[in-house]
């Protein structure tokens, strides 16, 4: 039954590493033009890297950085068109592990130019002119002469954490001014006896003042204090220029001390938290309720209007509901949970939040369901870079839809691993969980295995799986990726959203779901027997280690697999 506040409650509107590149156009988006050259590219340096990689942030998701390449013509030149959402932004050029640099952008065009024969020994690579270009030409300088100040200041340099954390909340605001106040002095400087670049100085202080922001909330988070309201406050700064990649990791942290807030408020106050307003929820049924009569959507509108008079209307509501409940349900939590964030937070931390919301939970989601629910933030959200920012991540979670559908459809699930889409292998059995797990490891004797325990609600196996391609690619084709899906102590996740995650997060390999019954069986064979961790098997079927590196301790894991091949 759904839950309803006080009748006569007045209606509540609320206002409000590397994952691809999003090609979708969007109407209010601006773009930024990039141009250039490399100066003296050799066929040498060209055979060897052949294109430029551009990427930039989205600030609702720290690990999806997007990126862009494009190829370098014969004379060095290039030119690429990025989109853009804040009125400026950081990008980062890799030209193919030999140069990197960091430049903001606008909406208009920058261009950039470096020597091929530099690459190694240039004091100053890249040169800077279009939008933003004195920012961009001092910025390099403006790095070295902060790495310089922070060397010289161990305190506030290579030791601060080390002396940070056990601080009350006061010392810990004070130093970690001092040291914002000590990087941002690098930018006259950087200058060179010129005027420090306005945009330069204002990209220094985003950069310093929200790095003090994120360890103030982090400090907060890892001593289970709260925030000052001048912290609170700042938050009005998340929907301003420029957009960084700092931004991102302080909007991040923001976000757990915020979810930890609602959990309290849920816990303190499950009446108020668990209701909506009647009129909302009315609005809610007639707007995605299949199938509504006309005399159903005059009785939605009347409700609306009114509010409940009678205990007729109150089962009508309820008979609608449960005739849509996964749909409604889907929206119910999330305007039960938008309510908390407006009760907490100040309006920009609320809608920078409601927007989150889906980007946290996606994977609870099908495609289907991300969909209507991004459609109904939308409608909800009042800033249009977060609008935005949260549409260019639903985009990139439903790009894969076809393949999403195919290997949804594939039920022909096997003791046997199956190939359902090319380079994903499938397994399912009522067999003992040894006995299977043997069987299908026997299939791969001569080859090395890289042993992927996990499961889907556990935060940090998310995190790790995030890895698994770029680990894929750095190591022989042959060795072999075995995921084995635990249950968990929650719900066993549908197998729709267990494919649909896969298929997302490009998890080739071969994966085995197992049961309660079956991780039992397998509790000494493969201990530990826990979500978020790893093994590797040598290619004569012996366990190298059962507790090997992690995916995202990337160097350490290739070596590890290397050697256990040899």
């Amino acid at each position: 039954m759904i839950n309803f506040e006080c009748m006569g409650t007045r209606f509540i509107c609320l206002a409000i590493i590397f994952s691809g590149f999003f090609t979708y156009s969007f109407a209010s988006t601006d773009s930024l033009i990039v141009k250039g050259r490399i100066l003296n590219l050799n066929g040498r340096l060209y055979r060897q890297a052949p294109a430029i990689t551009f990427s930039r942030n989205n600030l609702l998701q720290p690990q999806s950085e997007l990126s862009k390449q494009t190829p370098l013509e014969a004379d060095g030149s290039f030119l690429v068109s990025l989109p853009i959402l804040f009125p400026q932004e950081e990008f980062y050029l890799d030209y193919g592990g030999k140069a990197f640099t960091t430049f903001l952008g606008s909406p208009g065009t920058v261009e950039i130019i470096f020597d091929g024969d530099s690459l190694a020994k240039a004091s100053k690579l890249f040169y800077f002119s279009g939008v933003n270009a004195d920012a961009n030409n001092q910025y390099a300088q403006y790095l070295a002469v902060e790495n310089k100040l922070l060397t010289a200041n161990s305190y506030l340099g290579a030791n601060f954490f080390k002396n940070f954390w056990e601080n009350s909340a006061s010392a810990a605001r004070e130093m970690a001014q001092q040291r914002a106040t000590l990087r941002l002095s690098a930018v006259k400087e950087a200058a060179n006896n010129n005027v420090p670049s306005p945009a330069l100085m204002q990209w220094a202080k985003s950069i310093t003042d929200e790095e003090q922001m994120q360890i103030l909330y982090e400090h907060a988070l890892s001593n289970q204090t709260d925030v000052s309201k001048a912290l609170l406050d700042s938050l009005k700064r998340l929907s301003e220029p420029p957009l960084t990649g700092q931004r991102v990791i302080w909007a991040n942290r923001f976000g757990n001390y915020a979810d930890l807030k609602v959990e309290e408020r849920k816990y303190t106050n499950p009446s108020k938290t668990n209701s909506l307003p009647v009129r909302l929820m009315a609005t809610l049924i007639k707007n995605n309720a299949g199938n509504l009569t006309d005399e159903e959507k005059q009785r939605l509108d009347n409700i609306t209007a009114n509010g409940l008079a009678e205990k007729a209307e109150l089962d009508f509501l309820n008979k609608l509901f449960a005739k849509n409940e996964m749909v409604l349900n889907i929206l119910f939590n999330y305007e039960r949970e938008s309510r908390i964030y407006t009760d907490l937070f100040d309006s920009t931390a609320t809608e920078f939040l409601k927007v989150r919301y889906l980007t946290k939970n996606l994977y609870k989601y099908t495609y289907k369901q991300q969909l209507l629910l991004n459609k109904h933030i939308q409608s909800r959200s009042g800033y249009p870079a977060f609008r935005e920012s949260l549409d260019e991540i639903v985009r990139l979670e439903v790009k894969d839809s076809a393949d999403i559908r195919k290997i949804v459809e594939f039920k022909d699930l096997k003791t046997d691993p199956t190939e359902a889409l090319p380079g994903y292998f499938l397994a399912a059995s009522n067999d003992r969980g040894t006995s299977w797990f043997n069987r299908v490891l026997d299939k791969y004797k001569g080859k090395t295995v890289y042993l992927i325990k996990w499961n889907l609600d556990d935060a940090r196996s998310r995190e790790e799986l995030e890895y698994i391609p770029a680990l894929q690619a750095s190591v022989p084709e042959d060795v072999v990726f075995l995921f084995v899906h635990l249950s968990g102590d929650e719900a066993v996740p549908s197998e729709t959203l267990l494919k649909q995650y896969i298929v997302r997060h490009k998890l080739k390999g071969t994966h085995l779901f197992m049961d309660a019954n079956q991780m039992m069986d397998l509790l000494f064979r493969l201990n530990p027997l826990d979500a978020a961790t790893f093994s590797i098997i040598r290619p004569n079927g012996k366990f190298a280690t059962k507790n090997a590196s992690a995916p995202s301790t990337t160097e350490k894991t290739i070596k590890a697999i290397l050697d256990a091949g040899n």
